[in-house]
């Protein structure tokens, strides 16, 4: 069988996902109007580990998933997840002030024998206001749907940036399961950055969650938690039947031994068929490759089911301590130090440095560093030490895009600086009518030259332009700005921004 498409014509499930039973655990041009609509988020961070072994001129994700489709049991549903990183493409001016790139996608589906199953041929559009928008780093995310007989598969996807002609091109090997057996069965897991209420039916909707899919597999300590969909069926389900299961999320390491145990859940069932909607917290898990274990079992048929999926995570490395200068060497260096050392020196020593020559910076920089040492009979300064590690990590942590060296100079970066990491961060990504926001929390401030010992202070940062760049708009602190009315500035003014 060959099937080609040259639009979307994406298979939905949606009568079928309204029967399910649940368990709950940009802009196109006018041309592409007929076509679908990218989502686009905020990248948690660069990728280095899986860019720096791309051949790709546009790096692009692909992974998959699949479920029972119920209108043909022998046939199951696959959905195809995709996403590439905005500031690879190419933008151009376009009539209504803003850019425009226009991309050439592909989608080949073959068997082992390399007969073609499914070619799919498609344009779309994506649009930026500003050209500095480029430079911020951004997540554009699809998915696409498609029926297929059970069996093994390969995926050949590609994308040209029709501007600059760049290519990326991704290929995988699908096996698609049967869910036509009897007994209890699991669909593949569908690994997604986000599950958050949704009242809008989008491509990305399921029962009333939208599940933000996440095809690299790659998760960071920044993010915290690795959400996850799945779906289980053909469960024993009666008035005089058992009325629950249970589910058990393990983590294995890349030989396949268990890792890290989160525990079992015992559910009530809400009928033959119930959804997987969870996360786990992965801040805790070294770097490197895992597998995300899920078994349910239902103790009528004392049958066990289970689904594995592998995932990588990637943990960002501590800036290194230093480098911090041992003395001046010129004006040049004057002016950097006075940046380094602005959100930890009084108002009366910034006064003082701006009214000495070279000769006597390099003075007040030995004797500001002098008498902040807490330990003077050891060769290390620990203060100073840890200063100059606070101010490198929030420079690789919080510039506003991947080598400008500014996280300094941003608000997120000078609290870090001033107070240093965090006892506790609340992390709340973009909504449907908030903007994303974080809360910071501090046990206990230690007093300094520029504020008093503290306890029990917070923080409140938000992302007023969907930038990634978060501002400071409430603290507790003595000396930061405070807001009460804080909470009205993350609401969104409207649906679309």
């Amino acid at each position: 069988m060959r099937l080609i498409v040259y639009m979307r014509g994406v298979l939905k499930r949606d009568d079928y996902l309204e029967k399910l039973q649940f368990h709950i655990g940009g802009r196109p041009m006018n041309r592409f109007k007929k076509l679908f609509m990218f989502i686009i988020i905020p990248a948690l961070i660069i990728l280095p580990w899986i860019e720096a072994r791309s051949q790709n001129e546009i790096d692009l994700w692909v992974d998959y998933a699949s479920f029972l489709y119920q209108p043909d049991t022998t046939k199951s549903y696959v959905e195809i997840y995709y996403s590439l990183n905005r500031a690879q493409l190419d933008f151009y001016p376009q009539s209504g002030n803003y850019l425009a790139s226009v991309l050439s996608m592909e989608l080949l589906i073959q068997s082992l024998e390399k007969d073609t199953v499914e070619l799919r041929k498609w344009e779309v559009a994506t649009t930026i206001r500003t050209a500095e928008e480029k430079e911020i780093s951004y997540r554009i995310i699809d998915v696409l749907g498609t029926t297929l007989t059970p069996g093994e598969y390969s995926l050949a996807f590609s994308v040209q940036d029709l501007n600059s002609k760049k290519r990326g091109i991704s290929e995988i090997r699908l096996e698609v399961p049967t869910f036509s057996e009897k007994g209890l069965i699991l669909s593949q897991v569908e690994l997604a950055y986000n599950i958050e209420p949704e009242t809008l039916a989008t491509k990305f909707t399921k029962g009333a969650r939208k599940v933000m899919p996440n095809p690299s597999g790659l998760f960071t300590q920044t993010g915290q938690m690795l959400y996850f969909y799945a779906e289980a069926y053909n469960l024993a389900f009666g008035d005089d039947l058992e009325a629950n299961y249970s589910l058990k999320f393990d983590v294995l390491d890349e030989n396949g031994e268990k890792f890290k145990d989160f525990g079992t859940q015992v559910l009530k069932k809400p009928g033959t068929s119930a959804v997987i909607m969870s996360g786990i917290n992965v801040s805790t898990l070294p770097r490197g490759n895992y597998n995300l274990r899920i078994t349910a079992e239902d103790p009528i048929s004392e049958v066990k089911a289970q689904r594995v999926k592998d995932f990588k995570i990637w943990r960002e490395e501590i800036a290194p301590e230093g480098p911090a200068p041992e003395t001046i060497a010129d004006e040049d260096q004057a002016k950097k130090v006075k940046n380094e050392i602005s959100y930890i020196a009084t108002r009366a020593e910034l006064k003082m440095w701006d009214q000495l020559t070279l000769e006597g910076k390099i003075k007040f920089f030995e004797e500001f560093w002098r008498k902040r040492d807490p330990n003077p009979q050891t060769p290390e300064n620990e203060t100073k030490i840890e200063h100059y590690r606070r101010l490198n990590y929030a420079n690789s942590k919080y510039s506003r895009y991947q080598g400008s060296n500014d996280g300094w100079q941003t608000d997120m970066g000078r609290i870090y600086i001033k107070y240093g990491h965090p006892d506790d961060i609340e992390r709340y990504p973009h909504s449907l009518d908030q903007k994303p926001w974080e809360k910071w929390h501090y046990d206990e401030i230690d007093e300094s030259s520029t504020h008093p010992r503290q306890s029990g202070v917070l923080f409140v940062f938000v992302d007023q332009d969907g930038f990634g760049v978060y501002r400071l708009i409430h603290s507790t602190a003595v000396g930061e700005i405070q807001n009460l009315r804080w909470f009205d500035s993350i609401n969104l003014e409207s649906e679309f921004r």
